[in-house]
C-alpha cells in the first residue's frame, strides 16, 4: 500500500506544474519536500525569469534586464533611460545622453543619436561639414573640410568673412596678397577685368593698368601704359620689391612737431600713399612731405635739433646678400634747391636688426647718383649693393639746415631689390 502522504504531495506537484503551465499564480510557490509544510515563496514577483532579488526592474517584466545609463534601474522601469536630466517622454535620444537635446537638422532625432546631423543625405562618418547640410560636398582647397562650413575655402590664409564686414576678395581662388587693380572689391585673382577699364585682361596689354584706348606705340604687345622704361635708374633697377611688402611712414624729432605747433609755420609732415612705393607699378609713387618752416626767433635755438621722415618696406621674404637694396626716387624742380639738402639714407634690417647704411651728404652727392637732386628733375637710384641679407629697407632723412616757409618733397617711385649697374 503507498502511504497517504506520499500520494497526496504527488497530487499537489501535479496540480502546481499543470497551474504554472496555465500561468496561474500557483507557480511561485513550492513544496518543501523536506517538511510536509505550506509551500514556500519563489523571488520573482513579475514572473520574467529574474529572481527579484537581482531585477534591476523586480515589478515590471523586463528579461532583457537592459539598463542604459547603468544607474541599476532597467529602461523599462526608468522614466531616464540615459539619465541626462531630460525624461525619456521629451528626449529626442532617450538611450543617449544629450541634455543639450540637439538636433540641428530638426528632424526630431538629437545630433547624439543621429547618423545625419544636418540631414543633407551625407552620412556623418564621411560628411566633410557633418552639421552643415551640403550634399555636393564642395571642398575647394581639398583640406577636408567643406566650403559650407570652411572660413577659408580658398586655403590662402586670408578669412572668406573677417567679421568686420569684409574678408578675402577672392574667397574660391587663391590670392594671399589680394591685389585689387581697380579697387572694386574684387580680386584681380578671380576678376575678368583687373583695372577697370572696359577691356577684359585676356585682350588687354596692360591688364592691371587702365588704359582703354590700348595704345601701344612700339607694338610689341604690352601697351603704353605699363610699358617699361629702357633707360634711367627705373630700367637699371631689374627686381622691385614683391608687391606683398607693407610700406609705411614715419615722422619722428622736434621740427615736425614745431612745424605742425607753430603759425604761421607750414603744417605738413607726412608720407603720403607708402603703398606706391612698392607696388611695381613706375607711374605711381609714395610723397614725403618734409616741413621745416619756423619762425625767425626760434631758428638758432632749434639749430642742432634734428627733425626726421622715414619711409619704410618691409619685404615677404629677405634679400639675399648680392643683391641690392635702394629706391627710385626723384626731387620735383620746385624743392631742388642745395638750402634744403637733407641727409638722405638707405638703411636695411634683418629681423629688426640693422644690417648696412648707405648714406649721401653735402660733400659727396654723386656717390649714390644724386646729382640730379640739384636743379633737374630726373629720376635716381638711391642705395647700394647689399652684402648683408635683409627683409626690411627704410629710406630716411634728417634735418641738416633749416629754412623758412618752404617744403621738402622726394618722391618714391619704386623700391629696388637687384640692379644690373648699382650706383658705386
Amino acid at each position: 500500500m503507498i502511504p497517504s502522504f506520499t500520494l497526496h504531495s504527488s497530487r499537489w506537484l501535479l496540480a502546481l506544474a499543470i497551474g504554472c503551465s496555465l500561468g496561474l499564480s500557483g507557480c511561485n510557490r513550492a513544496q518543501d519536500s523536506d517538511v510536509g509544510g505550506p509551500p514556500a515563496v519563489i523571488p520573482d514577483g513579475d514572473g520574467d525569469g529574474v529572481l527579484d532579488s537581482v531585477d534591476n526592474c523586480p515589478t515590471t517584466p523586463n528579461t532583457d534586464q537592459l539598463d542604459s545609463d547603468g544607474d541599476g534601474q532597467g529602461n523599462a522601469c526608468d522614466s531616464d533611460d540615459d539619465n541626462d536630466g531630460v525624461p525619456d517622454g521629451g528626449d529626442n535620444c532617450p538611450i543617449v545622453a544629450n541634455p543639450n537635446q540637439l538636433d540641428t537638422d530638426g528632424d526630431g532625432q538629437g545630433d547624439a543619436c543621429d547618423s545625419d546631423d544636418d540631414g543633407d543625405g551625407v552620412p556623418d562618418g564621411g560628411d566633410n561639414c557633418p552639421i552643415v547640410a551640403n550634399p555636393d560636398q564642395l571642398d575647394t582647397d581639398g583640406d577636408g573640410q567643406g566650403n559650407a562650413c570652411d572660413n577659408d575655402d580658398d586655403g590662402d590664409g586670408v578669412p572668406d568673412d573677417d567679421g568686420n564686414g569684409g574678408g578675402d576678395n577672392c574667397p574660391l581662388v587663391p590670392n594671399p596678397d589680394q591685389a585689387d587693380s581697380d579697387g572694386d572689391g574684387v580680386g584681380d585673382a578671380c576678376e575678368t577685368d583687373d583695372d577697370n577699364d572696359g577691356v577684359p585682361d585676356v585682350d588687354d596689354n596692360c591688364p592691371t593698368v587702365s588704359n582703354p584706348d590700348q595704345t601701344d606705340s612700339d607694338g610689341d604687345g604690352v601697351g603704353d601704359a605699363c610699358e617699361a622704361p629702357t633707360t634711367g635708374p627705373l630700367a637699371s633697377c631689374t627686381q622691385f620689391a614683391p608687391t606683398t611688402s607693407v610700406a609705411s611712414g614715419e615722422t619722428g624729432g622736434l621740427l615736425c612737431l614745431v612745424g605742425q605747433l607753430t603759425s604761421p609755420a607750414v603744417e605738413l609732415c607726412a608720407v603720403e600713399q607708402p603703398a606706391f612705393g612698392a607696388d611695381s607699378l613706375t607711374q605711381t609713387f609714395a610723397t614725403l612731405q618734409y616741413a621745416v618752416s619756423l619762425l625767425e626767433p626760434l631758428n638758432s635755438a632749434l639749430l642742432n635739433l634734428l627733425g626726421s621722415i622715414s619711409y619704410k618696406v618691409q619685404l615677404p621674404a629677405p634679400v639675399a646678400a648680392g643683391n641690392f637694396a635702394g629706391f627710385v626716387i626723384e626731387q620735383p624742380p620746385a624743392t631742388a634747391d642745395i638750402s634744403l639738402l637733407r641727409n638722405l639714407t638707405v638703411t636695411t634690417f634683418l629681423a629688426g636688426a640693422q644690417q648696412e647704411e648707405f648714406s649721401s651728404d653735402a660733400s659727396n652727392l654723386d656717390l649714390l647718383g644724386l646729382s640730379g637732386l640739384l636743379g633737374e628733375s630726373g629720376l635716381n637710384l638711391l642705395g647700394g649693393a647689399n652684402t648683408q641679407p635683409y627683409d626690411e629697407v627704410r629710406l630716411s632723412i634728417s634735418s641738416t639746415l633749416l629754412s623758412a616757409d618752404l617744403i621738402n618733397t622726394v618722391r618714391v617711385y619704386e623700391t629696388c631689390t637687384h640692379s644690373e649697374t648699382p650706383a658705386p
